[in-house]
């Protein structure tokens, strides 16, 4: 009888080890989420679908893709696809551009905001900057 219960707990103790040993493999995945000082685009509104990340600086968007596992639209380029988007930052915010090399309309996103974008910019969109560059009339 006892040989029969530590049986059963040494069976219950090696299938729980094997469980936990199992379990951090499966969250490994990427998360796919926006950090710290990035701006993330989504491909659909309210940060929804795929996800692509822009580090600090300007870029023009015509290499920048959604991150493949991402959600719908994962795999295709970012330019004229976003939807919505995400600052990241703390202290700096960011400004898409209707056209590329930082031209025509903009929507700026304050640090530490989210939105979707303007009707004018949505699905719209070929560069992004930095927010103060336009405070005051200063352009790029």
């Amino acid at each position: 009888m006892i040989r029969s219960q530590l049986s059963a707990v040494l069976l219950a103790t090696a299938t729980g080890t094997a469980l936990l040993v199992a379990a951090p493999t499966a969250s490994a995945a990427p998360t796919h989420r926006c950090y710290d000082r990035m701006a993330c685009f989504y491909y659909n509104s309210n940060q929804q679908g795929a996800l692509a990340t822009i580090g600090d600086g300007g870029y023009n968007l015509d290499a920048q893709v959604f991150k493949p596992g991402s959600g719908p639209g994962a795999g295709q380029k970012l330019e004229d696809q976003a939807a919505s988007w995400d600052s990241r930052t703390r202290s700096t915010g960011y400004c898409v551009h209707r056209d590329r090399w930082w031209k025509g309309p903009f929507n700026s996103l304050k640090p530490q905001a989210r939105k979707n974008l303007t009707s004018a910019l949505k699905n719209k969109n070929s560069s992004t900057n930095w927010y103060p560059r336009h405070e005051g009339g200063g352009g790029h």
